[in-house]
């Protein structure tokens, strides 16, 4: 994974990631993480837009708990854009509980 294949950017003062590939997994899953934590200092709303994720396995899901967990004491990991598929795996995973999908980047960072 290269670092032109997440785009970062500020909306609204959230930190709006969104990844460029299509699997977030174990093959990428560490290095994305180690490229977004040091942008999380001081982050109230971190919105990850998934739309271009067509596949998330457990590695990939521990990635999103792990940069959770960096964030400081009250802060929030919203997803956007997540497809119908990466929903149900969320909601069996009960991860759906920690990490609130919105349809829209918009309404996440709302």
């Amino acid at each position: 994974m290269q670092v032109d294949q997440v785009a970062i950017e500020e909306i609204n003062h959230a930190l709006v990631i969104k990844p460029q590939f299509r699997r977030l997994d174990a093959a990428v899953a560490p290095e994305f993480r180690d490229l977004v934590a040091p942008r999380l200092t001081d982050r109230r709303l971190v919105v990850f837009a998934l739309g271009n994720i067509e596949f998330m396995d457990s590695s990939g899901l521990g990635s999103l708990v792990s940069l959770l967990k960096q964030l400081p004491a009250g802060g929030v990991v919203r997803l956007a854009e997540v497809s119908v598929a990466l929903q149900k795996v969320l909601r069996l995973t009960r991860l759906d509980k920690v990490l609130q999908a919105y349809p829209t980047v918009a309404l996440a960072v709302e």
